[in-house]
């Protein structure tokens, strides 16, 4: 895994060509909440998490589906606001199907410098169009927004990851350390 770090100062000026270039078809539209996961989106966020366990590269590991359902996100959130957070949330939309096919988190401190970029995903089926650097790039603008404080966000990718690489890249952040995983069988 890459751990990466996007430092904040600058971010607004290379938001806007960033947001542009990824702007999606009209079959996809964003949605947006801070904290908890709005009851209707539950099960579909729900499907997210649970392709997280699937669709993201591992390096090679094998690792079983990690399944997740509405409680389970509910009890997700409910943790991460108990622990002193708050979550920054972007979702796709995909407008025919009425679904959620991608997402987008940071998780905010309170108080802190530093905040964390968590899941990103695109569903495989959905992938192509420009969908996780509209939902990393309107999250990150979100959170300048929403935290002025925060100063950097720490990521951590598969380095085989190339695509979400690529957007990171893009974005501005930067390498600043690995972590390694082993499977004993």
């Amino acid at each position: 895994m890459r751990i990466s770090v996007l430092e904040t100062s600058g971010l607004a000026d290379r938001l806007p060509a960033l947001l542009t270039d990824a702007s999606a078809s009209g079959d996809y539209r964003l949605l947006e909440w801070t904290g908890p996961t709005p009851p209707e989106w539950l099960d579909d966020l729900a499907v997210l998490h649970t392709r997280m366990s699937t669709d993201a590269p591992m390096a090679g590991l094998q690792a079983p589906p990690d399944p997740w359902d509405a409680a389970r996100v509910a009890a997700h959130d409910a943790r991460i606001a108990a622990g002193g957070q708050t979550v920054l949330t972007t979702a796709a939309e995909h407008v025919p199907s009425a679904r959620l096919v991608g997402f987008s988190e940071i998780y905010v401190p309170a108080g802190r410098a530093a905040a964390m970029q968590a899941d990103t995903l695109v569903l495989r089926e959905h992938r192509g169009h420009r969908l996780g650097m509209l939902l990393k790039a309107t999250t990150a603008q979100r959170l300048l927004q929403a935290a002025p404080h925060v100063e950097a966000v720490i990521t951590y990718n598969a380095e085989e990851n190339r695509p979400m690489l690529d957007v990171n890249e893009a974005m501005g952040f930067r390498a600043i350390g690995y972590e390694g995983g082993w499977l004993r069988t």
